[in-house]
């Protein structure tokens, strides 16, 4: 089977998943589970494309690929589906369901579809990293390192934020400004990139292993422009006002580094 039949098929099925969902989602009135469901999408068509092209791919690259995807989703998907489970619909699709009105129903068919797409974008890579069989080298052991990195701080970010929002006697205003949150305003989706970032030394002798130079820039726009910080800070300005206007002023939005103290912009 050809990578485009793969693709097709892929599309297909996911496609197929985002509608259920979207029929679950009218019918409890919450359509926040449609981000575990591209979680778990991602991993699971990413490990059904690896299946397929197995023969083509070392074995022990295979595994590599197989673990660290399957981890990913994992923890991605879990950590995803505790933060909605039992509770009202994130604010940013309440946002969304406000704004489309009567249309909303429709709306968020189209977008649940949209989220099908998404996912097989993002499972499309490893039909390519899966296309060598080589042994690993240095330079997936680089990727590897990188790609750890992303892990750990994508996670600490994850428990940190946790940690901030269950503090007892918070108020909704109060902003998380301490640990990796000190130095950027999304480190959880800095270090989601990095880990992408490090399948690219992984692919550099696959077939068609240029391709994945246009993962980064697409994760990127995806991230910050589309479905992540946008979103996440309209919400955030909304209910924390003026202390989240002066969190912006002082601290980095994506990329970390050092914030700026609190009376510099006065």
């Amino acid at each position: 089977m050809n990578n485009l039949d793969l693709l097709l098929y892929g599309q297909a099925g996911a496609s197929v998943v985002m509608l259920i969902g979207w029929l679950i989602a009218l019918s409890i009135r919450n359509t926040s589970y449609v981000d575990v469901l591209w979680a778990y999408g991602v991993g699971i068509l990413g490990l059904v494309y690896l299946y397929f092209i197995q023969k083509e791919c070392h074995p022990a690259r295979h595994a590599l690929l197989l673990g660290l995807l399957g981890v990913w989703s994992a923890r991605l998907g879990t950590h995803l589906l505790r933060r909605c489970w039992g509770k009202p619909e994130d604010a940013r699709y309440a946002y969304l369901r406000d704004y489309l009105g009567k249309n909303a129903n429709f709306g968020f068919f189209l977008f649940f579809q949209v989220q099908a797409f998404w996912i097989v974008l993002f499972a499309s890579p490893f039909l390519i990293l899966g296309r060598n069989s080589s042994d690993l080298a240095w330079f997936d052991h680089l990727g590897m390192f990188i790609w750890i990195l992303g892990f750990v701080g994508v996670s600490l970010a994850d428990k940190q934020l946790r940690l901030f929002k269950n503090t007892p006697g918070r108020s909704r205003d109060e902003v998380c400004d301490s640990g990796l949150w000190k130095y950027s305003r999304h480190p959880n989706y800095f270090f989601e990139w990095i880990l992408w970032l490090g399948y690219l030394p992984m692919g550099i002798l696959s077939t068609n292993g240029a391709w994945l130079l246009i993962v980064p820039p697409i994760l990127y726009l995806f991230l910050t422009r589309i479905t992540g910080i946008p979103f996440v800070e309209a919400r955030k300005l909304e209910v924390s006002g003026d202390a989240y206007r002066s969190y912006v002023e002082r601290t980095r939005s994506f990329f970390p580094w050092f914030p700026k103290s609190k009376n510099s912009h006065q």
